[in-house]
């Protein structure tokens, strides 16, 4: 309702803004997205915004840049608690995607085949050949886990502390949204 929104614009209004060291390419609205392949949350939030976000990237007016926050220590030293045994697999099979065009199809796979029971890496890496035509993971993992490793220190220098981490406009919202409040924050920037 119109009520509704004016709330959510207020209480967005005096979110705390960060400088978020990513480029924006012309666009009204950046929204930086730190991710682990391995969440429940992130699956949740993939599936569902996924749906209203081409709407708005499609004419250029929203640039959505997704980051790696993988919940595994191997690739990100922030977390030395984290579980998520192959997430640090996932985000490089799909960094490892990119330039071969294949990396939507696999997050596609990667979030519908997350637990119970967890991905293992092994899983991963077939994924990543069968899925991603990545016919030589292992040669190119130690790249892709630097990449992965930046944007988890990136990740930790702006705050972020659980996955899903978003940042709209510089604005960090910690939380799962309804995709209609996703929409309107979108609006409102």
């Amino acid at each position: 309702t119109d009520d509704d929104r004016a709330k959510i614009a207020q209480w967005w209004e005096v979110q705390p803004k960060s400088e978020v060291p990513v480029s924006a390419d012309g666009a009204k609205v950046l929204i930086v997205k730190f991710n682990d392949y391995q969440c429940p949350a992130c699956k949740l939030t993939f599936e569902t915004y996924k749906q209203i976000l081409p709407k708005y990237t499609s004419n250029g007016q929203v640039k959505y840049v997704v980051k790696h926050y993988a919940l595994e220590p191997e690739c990100n030293p922030s977390v030395p608690g984290g579980n998520h045994y192959a997430s640090c697999e996932a985000a490089a099979s799909v960094i490892m995607a990119k330039p071969k065009g294949t990396a939507d199809k696999l997050e596609d796979w990667i979030f519908s085949h997350i637990g119970p029971p967890a991905l293992t890496p092994d899983q991963v890496k077939e994924a990543a050949r069968s899925v991603g035509g990545i016919t030589d993971f292992d040669a190119q993992y130690a790249r892709a886990k630097e990449e992965i490793k930046t944007d988890a220190g990136l990740g930790q220098l702006l705050g972020v502390r659980s996955t899903p981490t978003f940042f709209i406009n510089g604005r960090k919202l910690e939380q799962v949204l309804p995709a209609q409040y996703f929409e309107v924050l979108i609006q409102l920037e």
